[in-house]
């Protein structure tokens, strides 16, 4: 079917705005004023009146995680608790709601919110259930906190002996205290049964419908593993046979052996090609988080000084698996926040690169955290690309200088210069770490302010995006992080039918505003996939 969306401003870039654009499920056919494109008018064309709504090009987020965000939906949401009171009173709600679980999860709790000024320990979940399995992650996904009878289930009754890439923590008797961080929490993987794709489809549909509801119509998924490789893919495969993925997907996955990378390079071989569901990138983890203490650092952390957070892959497996995927011309994405972490990555780049310094497979660096200017130069230099977050700046403003020390906050999060210098900066949430409403995330780039103080000068508001570069980070960059520039992230003929169209006009409004916006429709291959009443 082919539709016509009338009396709208649709923005084309700069100042250019159009009043109406006529599409069908795969393409753009005309764009112009309303009496231009009502005069290409076919009987049976649908015709939607957005009431002078402002119209922008389909929104991209170019990392999140879509599965973990449909755990999210399905589990305890600890997002905004304040205290560990309110963690156990929610947790223990949830049990009685769910009588039948023997293992409960929850994720989004931060302690530096805690009224009670701590990190959570095993005696805390024990509060919850000493029958039930109690798994609860940190907001940032790199902590977990399990109950008594969680560790008694691994085995973690005796002397403890530390993971390689991660750390399990003890008390002053070398006793398990309940936390587990970075790879460690790999060690906490047998307390779930086995997933079936049935699952897995589940928890991805929730989190695709979220993502519309949101305003999104691309979203860089961080869901395929090495130990999920065949049941997440088929799971997606299925997804989109049965046209139930309301926005598309470009994968990212995390493929930590030569021989599953291998494998998922003979399956994107295989697999036809398609602008719904795309097999993106390699994307590997590097270090940890900045509020965790785990994003791998050179110099010990100012607030801590006896940790200079996790690597969590060396520099050989780091050089191993970029070079297979660079050889096979695969897009590697590498998760980097500590400035160690980024100098090694930027290395391993460098270094593939070597005969095309021009950086031609677009491999990029997500979160771009903690960096001096010669880092910063150095993205530049290796034409690196920036996946960034600016809503990180909601709670990371409040922190990063206690953890990195007055000097090196001054050249973090330096989304702008990156920008100015040429490299290519698009934009993501990391959701469920942040959620992923794209506004919100428009609003902390743009002001570089948190979400719930507006009226406060913000963190280094130098670094602070217009709203027309704020617009193409997240819609032309983004298109052209995937290879897909010129189809997606513009409103022009011949690129593909999604459009964001929203509630109130970004471009009418005080920046501070810009949080309040929402997604009145949006539209992806052309179809209404969410539309508020």
């Amino acid at each position: 079917m082919r539709t016509i969306l009338r009396n709208a401003k649709i923005w084309l870039g700069g100042d250019q705005f159009a009043s109406a654009v006529l599409f069908d499920s795969s393409q753009i056919l005309a764009v112009g004023t309303d009496a231009q494109v009502e005069a290409q008018r076919q009987n049976g064309d649908q015709i939607i009146d957005v009431q002078g709504r402002l119209v922008l090009p389909g929104l991209c987020d170019t990392h999140l995680h879509c599965y973990n965000k449909g755990c999210t939906l399905q589990n305890i949401d600890l997002q905004d608790v304040s205290s560990i009171e309110e963690i156990v009173s929610r947790s223990r709600e949830y049990i009685q709601a769910h009588p039948d679980s023997s293992v409960i999860h929850g994720r989004g709790w931060n302690h530096d919110y805690f009224a009670e000024g701590r990190i959570l320990n095993r005696a805390d979940l024990d509060r919850i259930s000493t029958r039930v399995l109690v798994v609860l992650t940190r907001a940032c996904g790199h902590i977990a906190c399990v109950n008594t009878c969680a560790l008694q289930r691994l085995g973690f009754t005796g002397a403890i002996v530390q993971p390689e890439d991660g750390q399990i923590d003890v008390d002053e008797q070398g006793c398990p205290t309940g936390i587990f961080r970075e790879n460690a929490m790999l060690l906490l993987k047998p307390l779930d049964p086995p997933l079936t794709v049935t699952q897995i489809k589940e928890r991805l549909a929730l989190a695709l419908a979220a993502a519309a509801r949101a305003g999104l119509t691309t979203v860089h998924s961080n869901d395929v593993t090495s130990e999920n490789l065949d049941l997440m893919l088929e799971a997606y495969r299925q997804l989109r046979a049965e046209d139930r993925m309301p926005v598309r997907v470009v994968l990212q996955c995390t493929l930590t052996d030569p021989e599953s990378l291998m494998r998922y390079l003979e399956i994107k071989e295989q697999t036809p090609s398609d602008e719904v569901l795309v097999f993106g990138p390699l994307k590997l983890l590097t270090d940890g988080s900045l509020g965790a203490r785990t994003a791998w650092m050179r110099q010990p952390y100012a607030d801590d000084p006896s940790t200079r957070g996790i690597a969590t892959m060396t520099r050989a497996q780091l050089d191993e698996l970029v070079s297979l995927a660079h050889a096979h011309g695969l897009q590697c994405v590498c998760h980097a926040i500590g400035d160690a972490a980024i100098e090694m990555v930027l290395d391993t780049f460098e270094n593939v690169n070597r005969t095309s310094p021009d950086n031609p497979l677009r491999h990029g660096i997500v979160h771009c955290q903690i960096t001096d200017s010669a880092l910063i130069d150095r993205f530049a230099s290796t034409h690196t690309a920036a996946l960034v977050q600016p809503i990180f700046l909601h709670y990371d403003q409040h922190i990063v200088e206690q953890r990195v020390g007055t000097e090196l906050a001054q050249t973090s999060y330096a989304f702008r210069s990156l920008a100015e210098r040429g490299v290519a900066v698009s934009f993501g949430t990391d959701c469920p770490v942040e959620d992923l409403n794209p506004f919100a995330n428009l609003y902390c780039a743009v002001t570089r302010k948190d979400l719930h103080h507006p009226e406060a000068s913000g963190y280094r508001p130098e670094e602070a995006f217009s709203l027309e570069a704020a617009l193409r980070c997240m819609t032309e960059t983004a298109a052209w992080q995937s290879f897909e520039e010129g189809r997606k992230g513009v409103i022009q003929i011949g690129a593909l039918p999604d459009f964001t169209i929203c509630d109130q006009d970004v471009f009418a409004l005080a920046p501070q505003k810009l949080k309040d916006v929402r997604s009145w429709m949006t539209i992806c291959q052309g179809k209404v996939r969410w539309q508020a009443e």
